[in-house]
C-alpha cells in the first residue's frame, strides 16, 4: 500500500472522494463521499466504472470503519492532485476521518476564532509527521508519502482528535455508523477489500462485476 496512487480516488471532498457514504449522525466532511473513478488499462464496454455498495463491521470503539479496495490486476488511471481538507471548527476536527492518497495535498485549516495546533503521527510507528500551530483562519498543507493511519490531535485542546487514512489504493470510503458504504465508478475486476474497524483489520477477496455490486464484508 505504499505505492503512489494512480487512481482518481474519490476520497474526500474534491477530486478524491474521501468520505462518509452514510455517516449517520457523524459530523459531515466538506464535500464528502466515497471513492474512485478512473479508466482501465484495456478500455471496453465492460470496463466502465460501476457503483459498489455494501456493509462492513461497526467499530466497537465507536470510530468510523474504513474500506479500501486494492486491485489484484493492474489498472491505469490518472493520479489525484486535488487537495482535501480537514477543518478545525466547533472544537472538533472535521471530518473525523479523512481519506487521502499518497502524495496528495492535505490541508489542515482553523476556521474558528481560537488558537489550535495540529500534531499528526503514524499510529503504528508513532513517528510524528508534523506538529504545527494553526492560527485563526490559518491553513497548513502537507503531503503524506507513506501509506497508513495517522492520528490527528490538538495539544492545546486534548479532547479534539481525528484520523487521516493515507492509501495507495484507487478506491476507499469511510462507512457510516451503520456500517454501510458506497463507492462510485469502480473498474470491474478482482480486488482485495481491506476493512479497518477500530483496531480490527480484515481482508477479503472480492470481484467487482461489470454491473452494480453489493459486498458483504462483515465476516472474518
Amino acid at each position: 500500500m505504499q505505492q503512489r496512487p494512480r487512481a482518481r480516488t474519490v476520497l474526500a471532498a474534491l477530486g478524491i472522494a474521501a468520505a462518509c457514504g452514510a455517516c449517520g449522525d457523524a459530523p459531515e466532511a466538506p464535500a464528502a463521499g466515497s471513492t474512485g473513478t478512473g479508466a482501465a488499462a484495456s478500455p471496453s464496454a465492460a470496463a466502465a466504472g460501476q457503483p459498489v455498495s455494501g456493509r462492513v463491521p461497526v467499530s466497537r470503539d465507536g470510530s468510523l470503519s474504513v474500506v479500501i479496495l486494492e486491485p489484484r490486476s493492474p489498472i491505469d488511471v490518472p493520479a489525484v492532485t486535488e487537495p482535501v481538507t480537514m477543518d478545525q471548527l466547533g472544537m472538533e476536527f472535521l471530518p473525523p476521518v479523512l481519506l487521502a492518497g499518497v502524495g496528495q495535498p492535505v490541508r489542515f485549516r482553523n476556521s474558528e476564532d481560537v488558537m489550535h495546533n495540529v500534531r499528526v503521527y503514524n499510529i503504528e510507528t508513532k513517528d510524528t509527521a508534523f506538529n504545527i500551530s494553526t492560527p485563526l483562519g490559518g491553513t497548513y498543507e502537507h503531503r503524506f508519502e507513506i501509506a497508513g493511519t495517522y492520528r490527528v490531535a490538538c495539544d492545546i485542546h486534548p479532547a479534539m482528535g481525528a484520523s487521516v487514512v493515507i492509501t495507495g489504493a484507487p478506491y476507499a470510503a469511510v462507512a457510516g455508523r451503520d456500517g454501510r458504504f458506497t463507492l462510485d465508478e469502480v473498474i470491474p475486476g478482482p480486488y482485495t477489500a481491506v476493512v479497518q474497524a477500530g483496531t480490527a483489520r480484515s481482508e477479503h477477496a472480492v470481484d467487482i462485476r461489470p454491473a452494480p455490486t453489493e459486498l458483504d464484508l462483515t465476516g472474518d
